[in-house]
């Protein structure tokens, strides 16, 4: 199984960059025709990642940053993407902006005729996204959140830092699960401070966040080390399991713990987690 703990971003404007991104070990690559790509590129990267998709020698499943759909670089993106037939793969699109439950879904009937393979992950950077989370998790066809801090931090008029966006995490968190689907942290901006990315990736894993997003190849490394579970709450986590196969039901102790049934639970993921990692 791959990791799926990193999404690395690339500019669409720089194809050459598909290699590198698919060879950092991010669980899942994005090209980014948004904030990567200048006004004047939008048209030749869109051309570049249209390409890219129907390419035989692409990863088997890529994510693809649209422009906001209401714009006129979006739906020229929206359009191109729903006219593409028999896709060799797996394709997530990324809608910015995602505010609007009836017009996600309207983009989810857009893609459905042709692109039997897609999937949304709905970027939440506005305020209004983040008071509709919940509504725009459980739209068809939306398999994640991502929390957009950037955009959304100048939206609500606050601070890029954690205090000031823990409401909001933990908001975009609380609506990942209502909706039952993935949920994605923000980029961590400051490529050259690693101790800064480690201490911001093991919060948002403590937090309940599935993944954190990367603008680095570099980053990812330090992301999947932060979200892997340390030795001693997987030594721990397969106690309890061969615990609970010699006496099943009830609770019982392990290490002094008293274990139930959610314990056991969250001990099948800490060990599910720590196998991925080894992968």
């Amino acid at each position: 199984m791959s990791r799926t703990s990193c999404v690395l971003f690339f500019p669409g404007s720089r194809p050459e960059l598909l290699a590198k991104a698919v060879a950092s070990g991010a669980g899942l690559v994005c090209v980014d025709l948004e904030d990567a790509v200048a006004p004047e590129d939008k048209e030749d990267a869109r051309e570049a990642v249209l390409e890219m998709l129907m390419s035989s020698d692409a990863p088997s499943h890529l994510a693809v940053r649209i422009n906001p759909p209401s714009s006129r670089a979006g739906e020229g993106d929206v359009a191109a993407l729903a006219e593409l037939e028999d896709l060799p793969r797996r394709v997530t699109v990324m809608v910015p902006k995602a505010a609007v439950p009836s017009e996600l879904a309207e983009l989810h009937r857009r893609f459905g005729g042709r692109l039997e393979r897609v999937s949304m992950i709905a970027v939440i950077e506005t305020a209004v996204g983040l008071a509709r989370a919940e509504d725009v998790a459980g739209v068809e066809g939306v398999s994640g959140l991502l929390l957009g801090a950037l955009d959304l931090s100048l939206d609500l008029g606050s601070a890029l830092d954690w205090e000031a966006l823990l409401y909001a995490r933990s908001r975009c968190v609380h609506a990942a699960r209502v909706g039952r689907v993935r949920v994605i942290d923000t980029p961590f901006f400051d490529v050259e401070d690693p101790d800064g990315l480690r201490d911001e990736a093991e919060r948002s894993s403590r937090l309940g966040f599935d993944a954190k997003a990367a603008i680095h190849p570099a980053q990812v490394s330090v992301i999947h080390e932060a979200f892997d579970p340390d030795p001693a709450s997987v030594a721990h986590a397969k106690r309890v399991l061969e615990a609970t196969r010699d006496q099943p039901g009830g609770a019982m102790l392990v290490d002094g713990v008293m274990i139930d049934r959610t314990a056991v639970e969250a001990a099948r993921r800490i060990v599910s987690r720590a196998d991925i990692g080894e992968d």
